[in-house]
């Protein structure tokens, strides 16, 4: 299949959860891209992003650990790195922020990424996250053309988090036109589209699901995802097809907490928008892993083989 590729040479970066609790993500993700003809590269021996915790505790760690990343991709020839985690994403593009708008902070993450016999990092790469990657080459048409099993009558929900497109200053740096739009994405909605489902009103869309807070503050974690899943509930939606390893599994695990909290039954399938690509594309829910998910995604998708 022809692309249209902005993005040059690709580095993905799985980050922690996608060889952890994301594992059905990564595989999706792979399966799908090689369906649509799309190349990247691993990379190899990289580290944790710091996800959003360590900037908290050590501001120059919150740098210096996505800093390494960047100077591993740049290494192969990367013209860009992908992440499918917006945490990933978020920790890469604001590192590349800061490196670009402070000299101050650019010599000295790249003097410790020098100690560390690491080349320093020449701030040559787009932060990209994989919706962005697959809508702005392949695009709608690419991924119609690749459906075989339409969801047709499937009402989803698609929930991108807090971090996709935020904060502005970070995502959108240097190249706007790839963009989704950061307070009313639509990029993934227009993919489901696309494998023939229907996607409902979504207001809750980029709300926080408190996923960091899963373990520090239940109560608040909860409720957040209380909101998010009521949001969808209401909309009359399916299924909530997420984009972020992070929020999905925190939605997944807590769901039963949340229908004994609120006393309302909000359960209802969770899948990565990937997966969902997968099993329109034609590969089986062993193949997506759909069958792992502890939400039985495919109790609503059996209707479809």
């Amino acid at each position: 299949m022809s692309t249209n590729n902005p993005y040059g040479k690709v580095a993905f970066y799985p980050g922690c959860a996608l060889d952890g609790l994301g594992k059905s993500y990564d595989v999706s993700l792979r399966l799908v891209a090689e369906d649509l003809g799309l190349k990247f590269e691993r990379l190899d021996d990289y580290n944790c992003c710091g996800a959003l915790e360590v900037k908290n505790v050590n501001t120059m760690a919150g740098l210096l650990l996505p800093a390494r990343n960047l100077s591993l991709a740049r290494k192969i020839g990367a013209n860009a790195i992908m992440s499918a985690c917006p945490g990933c994403h978020y920790s890469l593009s604001r590192t590349q922020y800061y490196m670009s708008k402070y000299t101050k902070v650019r010599d000295k993450v790249n003097a410790y990424l020098e100690k560390m016999g690491e080349k320093p990092y020449d701030l040559q790469l787009m932060t990209i996250h994989a919706v962005e990657y697959f809508y702005n080459t392949v695009g709608v048409e690419g991924i119609k053309a690749k459906v075989k099993r339409p969801l047709t009558g499937l009402k989803v929900a698609p929930y991108y988090g807090c971090l996709y497109t935020r904060p502005k200053p970070y995502t959108l740096a240097g190249y706007m036109k790839l963009k989704d739009d950061p307070e009313r994405p639509i990029f993934m909605d227009e993919l489901l589209k696309a494998l023939g489902a229907e996607v409902v009103p979504f207001e809750a869309k980029t709300m926080c699901c408190g996923g960091p807070h899963v373990y520090s503050d239940v109560e608040v974690a909860l409720h957040l995802e209380a909101r998010i899943l009521k949001e969808a509930k209401r909309n009359g939606a399916d299924m909530l097809v997420v984009d972020c390893p992070l929020g999905g599994v925190a939605l997944e695990t807590n769901m039963n907490k949340i229908a004994e909290k609120y006393g309302e039954d909000l359960r209802m399938p969770i899948v990565y928008f990937t997966q969902l690509m997968a099993f329109a594309f034609g590969h089986s829910p062993e193949e997506a892993l759909l069958t792992a998910n502890l939400t039985n995604p495919m109790s609503i998708l059996k209707k479809y083989l």
